[in-house]
């Protein structure tokens, strides 16, 4: 499946190239294809997370009742989803969907395999950064090993694991633009669901290491097709955001006229057309007026 998508990948890439004669435009335009192609299953996966967010009373409600019972607290859980017709994996598809993608996309930058099958991609650059070459070089790239702004990693902590290593200083800009847009997208979708508790703001600094050691192993081209997918992703959240805070106004408003009609109405305080208002004695006149007449 990867080498399906790795050919659609490098025809895309290939076909915008004609157009841009600049890979990493043609990278950013890629970016922008997925992402909008990702659109719709973004807005069904925001409403979604709304919804199960309105559930989480009645679900607290349900484990607590069943808590020494955990057969029946599924199936009671399940039975609440059908009723409101959720599906609790719905947020797992845009990443499910999205990861052989990047898999792909990463061996097209890596691997001279498909990347020399795009001519003159070997020696693209991204603000004088090469596309296929990541901050953290070894000896397969002697080139970048010479330049200036490569640091060497052995020579500092003489460990084995990093002999031969060395660390391309001026890509770590763009490592830095890298992490701060995943950790503001990340933010962004615990905003989203409102359901960011006391431990999960921890968990962005648990993984801050490991999207440093990510930025430093992805190519350029990669870092490249990360900030653009983080930065479309935090504006198609925020045009979501508005989409589905809209249709809630529209419902609220709606309920409130469809409740109207229900209300209990004064029927006795409004005289009927032609006659006086009504007496408390139900229309017997009283002894004052009779003796006048």
């Amino acid at each position: 499946m990867l080498e399906g998508i790795i050919d659609i990948l490098i025809w895309i890439m290939d076909k915008t190239h004609y157009v841009t004669r600049t890979w990493s435009i043609d990278i950013i335009l890629l970016t922008i294809l997925v992402r909008f192609a990702m659109y719709p299953l973004n807005l069904k996966q925001s409403k979604a997370m709304k919804l199960m967010q309105k559930l989480q009373p009645e679900m607290k409600a349900v484990q607590e009742k069943y808590k020494d019972k955990p057969d029946q607290q599924q199936k009671e859980l399940m039975e609440l989803y059908r009723k409101y017709k959720v599906n609790p994996l719905s947020s797992c598809w845009p990443i499910l969907i999205q990861m052989p993608i990047f898999i792909s996309l990463f061996f097209v930058l890596r691997d001279p395999i498909y990347y020399l099958r795009l001519e003159g991609f070997e020696h693209a650059t991204f603000f004088g950064l090469q596309l296929t070459i990541p901050p953290l070089v070894s000896n397969p790239y002697p080139e970048v090993a010479l330049k200036a702004g490569v640091f060497d990693l052995f020579g500092l902590m003489h460990f084995s694991q990093v002999a031969d290593r060395f660390l391309y200083l001026p890509t770590l800009w763009l490592v830095a633009v890298y992490i701060a847009t995943t950790w503001i997208q990340s933010r962004q979708m615990q905003a989203q669901t409102q359901a960011a508790s006391s431990g999960q703001p921890n968990m962005m600094n648990f993984m801050l290491p490991m999207f440093i050691l990510l930025g430093l192993i992805f190519p350029t081209g990669l870092l490249v097709y990360f900030i653009t997918t983080n930065a479309l992703q935090m504006g198609q959240t925020w045009r979501i955001q508005r989409e589905v805070a809209l249709e809630e106004g529209q419902r609220e408003e709606a309920s409130p006229k469809a409740s109207t009609g229900t209300r209990p109405s004064n029927k006795a305080a409004i005289p009927e057309k032609g006659k006086g208002p009504r007496l408390p004695n139900k229309g017997k006149p009283s002894a004052g007026r009779s003796k006048k007449k």
